[in-house]
């Protein structure tokens, strides 16, 4: 009974717990590799661990990209998903891998989570990896003038936040985050089980032990504990700050377990902004 009080107290007075058991649930990903996939590989070139310099740690990304790639090859920036709080740049490996067998170079990069670093920090990683790809494009062989930026789950998430700074000055004002990317050069959004309504995290399931941890992974990414009362909560419910400059999106998502509802939210959106 001790440790159990104990358990329970850990839990509510930190997101920590919550935090460490989410991050344990995305270990290894959940790609399931195709019958063909050595064969698939033989047609890309994989660079992995590549460092960017960057303000905050897990500041490494991978480049997976066609052998035959040339200067009209389009890139991918992908951004890897686990609820803010979990995932890793290695569960998307076999999927970029596909990917660019289909014609396109990927960029699919960590960054810091919630365990230990707050919101808006992925976003500022994910411009930081953008700079160093765009400071090193020669040596790389990387053309960034038709890009893409990509994302599954939370990474979906960052992605949409990422790409309104760079299109949506008054969005960016409001976040006090300078864009850094030509918006001539986005091509669109990849945009993959992502939550685009933060706030709606209060009340995502029917499971009281779900929405326990949804509050706690709230707590996490934001850094506040009160953080529904936020200001922070507000600028990263993307789906209030859209607008008619927002990047052509594509948008999918399943429908059980995932954010199904605010995919549909976020289409009905842009639909209606003529996006």
């Amino acid at each position: 009974m001790v440790i159990s009080v104990a358990t329970i107290m850990a839990f509510n007075l930190s997101y920590k717990p919550a935090a460490y058991l989410v991050n344990k649930l995305f270990e290894g990903g959940v790609a399931v590799t195709p019958t063909n996939y050595l064969g698939i590989l033989e047609n890309v070139n994989v660079e992995k661990d590549l460092e960017y310099p960057s303000s905050y740690k897990d500041n490494q990304l991978d480049i997976i990209s066609p052998k035959n790639k040339d200067e009209n090859t389009p890139v991918i920036f992908w951004v890897h998903g686990g609820a803010f709080v979990g995932g890793d740049k290695s569960d998307v490996l076999e999927y970029a891998v596909q990917i660019a067998n289909q014609g396109y170079s990927i960029v699919s990069i960590n960054y810091e989570l919630a365990t230990t670093s707050q919101y808006p920090s992925p976003i500022i990683q994910l411009q930081e990896a953008y700079d160093y790809i765009n400071t090193n494009q020669k040596e790389l062989n990387l053309n960034l003038d038709k890009i893409f930026f990509a994302g599954d789950s939370a990474g979906s998430h960052i992605v949409s936040q990422f790409s309104n700074i760079q299109v949506n000055p008054s969005y960016a004002q409001e976040l006090d985050i300078k864009a850094g990317v030509d918006s001539k050069t986005i091509y669109g959004n990849l945009l993959f089980c992502g939550p685009y309504d933060i706030a709606a995290f209060e009340n995502m399931s029917d499971s009281n032990v779900l929405n326990f941890f949804f509050d706690k992974i709230g707590w996490a990414y934001i850094g506040e504990k009160d953080w529904k009362h936020s200001k922070k909560l507000d600028q990263a419910s993307i789906i209030n700050y859209v607008d008619q400059n927002f990047p052509l999106s594509f948008i999918t998502d399943g429908n059980k377990g995932s954010f199904e509802a605010q995919g549909k939210a976020l289409e009905a959106k842009l639909l209606a902004l003529d996006v």
